[in-house]
């Protein structure tokens, strides 16, 4: 392990030492199937305000000048609304559309590796996190140029318990220490590719793309990105997302 971080490293800090942005991957997670989310169509492809939430998302990384590519992950039977996105709204850095996997995991190893080969960075985005800003997203491409990895992640201000197996509390944890974590979460590819061959099959319960990095014995910067990046995930949530929007339109 110590050699693969020293290998790492060294690469991290060429890329510091050189002008401009190192090529950066944007992948968009859209092939959940939304059971949570009780409608005919799946949270990704509702509209708010006449525009699909995958679509809101992927505007986030299109205006971005530290994003050079977007891969979506979409189911199979969605795919064709994406060609349609990608000439309705401008999307020129949507370079494929690839179909996900049984897992989020598997949908983004599925992106990882449609990836241009060129691209020094990936991050990975869930469709459904239509608000997070420009510069947030930002913050945590540079972080993660920086340190490797790097996730969007907001600090708990709730106290958190830990329950036994009859639930009853074991114990208080100290919410100083406890974030949620969020997307984008971004990586040296190198990196990732290395946790993804030392997780095996393993990876397939990952609940996040940080979490096989962490694993792997990497080391994850937290960047705090608020509460506003909400993740669209139950029908009542488009309510909070509508009040969002307005309330956007209205510092604008």
């Amino acid at each position: 392990m110590k050699n693969i971080l020293q290998k790492t490293d060294k690469i991290l800090t060429a890329i510091s030492n050189s002008s401009g942005h190192p090529m950066t991957s944007a992948v968009i997670l859209a092939a959940g199937e939304s059971s949570r989310f009780s409608s005919e169509k799946t949270k990704q492809i509702t509209e708010i305000n006449n525009i699909p939430i995958v679509v809101r998302s992927v505007l986030i990384f299109q205006k971005s000048s530290l994003v050079d590519e977007i891969i979506i992950v979409a189911s199979e039977k969605e795919i064709p609304y994406y060609t349609e996105y990608i000439d309705k709204y401008s999307l020129s850095k949507v370079k494929k559309v690839v179909a996900g996997g049984k897992s989020r995991a598997e949908s983004s190893k599925n992106g990882f590796f449609a990836t241009d080969k060129k691209s020094k960075f990936v991050l990975f985005h869930d469709a459904a996190r239509c608000f997070l800003r420009e510069d947030q997203a930002e913050n945590v491409i540079k972080a993660a140029y920086k340190y490797g990895a790097a996730i969007a992640a907001v600090k708990s201000t709730d106290t958190i318990k830990r329950a036994d197996k009859d639930g009853f509390i074991s114990k208080t944890i100290d919410r100083k220490t406890i974030w949620r974590a969020q997307t984008p979460q971004a990586f040296l590819k190198k990196l990732y590719e290395i946790s993804l061959a030392k997780a095996g099959e393993a990876y397939i319960y990952a609940t996040d793309d940080a979490s096989i990095a962490e694993a792997s014995g990497f080391k994850v910067k937290l960047v705090e990105c608020g509460e506003n990046n909400i993740k669209i995930t139950y029908k009542e949530d488009l309510y909070r997302a509508k009040y969002l929007i307005e309330e956007n339109e209205e510092v604008k």
